[in-house]
């Protein structure tokens, strides 16, 4: 009997450790928002967000993709932006949106607000309409919450650069922006 006992208890582990992982992936661990005013709509203090806001902003001139030509951009973002760096001409799309990252440990205060790990800028698609981060990661498709990896407000050190050369030759970093090759 011991032996059947311990394989049913085992079973039972197998079943109920996805359900307990699902779970936590349901919690929300961030928020897509379309600009500074959408923070008094959301369950957070209203002063973290501003900040976090101005946070997405400031990286936002850091870690924004880069095309060497403005055309490859624009079909991407629809519009962007000329960049004199080091020099050099690139062309930037402008920011989209903000995630609103939440603290993991923070929960809620006494206020009943969730606690704000920060913010990361997004960037829309031309093609798709939805929310990328730096990284040309998809985020979300529309404003609002987040859960997973999706919500991390984690950016890259420095902006990635885009270029395409020659005949059916693909973007240098990490695949083309957002990975979509064909």
């Amino acid at each position: 009997m011991k032996k059947r006992s311990s394989n049913l208890r085992l079973t039972l582990m197998a079943v109920a450790m996805p359900i307990g992982l699902a779970a936590c992936e349901s919690e929300p661990t961030g928020v897509v928002l379309n600009s500074i005013d959408d923070c008094r709509t959301q369950q957070v203090d209203v002063a973290q967000c501003e900040t976090a806001y101005r946070d997405a902003v400031a990286k936002h001139a850091q870690v924004a993709p880069r095309y060497e030509d403005a055309m490859q951009c624009e079909s991407d973002f629809g519009s962007c932006q000329p960049v004199r760096e080091e020099g050099r001409t690139y062309y930037s799309p402008p920011m989209g949106g903000f995630l609103l990252g939440y603290a993991l440990a923070g929960g809620f205060s006494n206020t009943g607000a969730r606690q704000v790990a920060g913010g990361a800028p997004l960037y829309r698609d031309y093609r798709g309409g939805g929310y990328r981060n730096a990284g040309g990661d998809a985020v979300s498709r529309q404003t609002g919450p987040v859960t997973g990896k999706r919500g991390s407000i984690a950016t890259p050190a420095r902006a990635i650069t885009v270029s395409r050369a020659g005949f059916g030759s693909r973007a240098a970093a990490r695949g083309t922006f957002g990975s979509r090759g064909s």
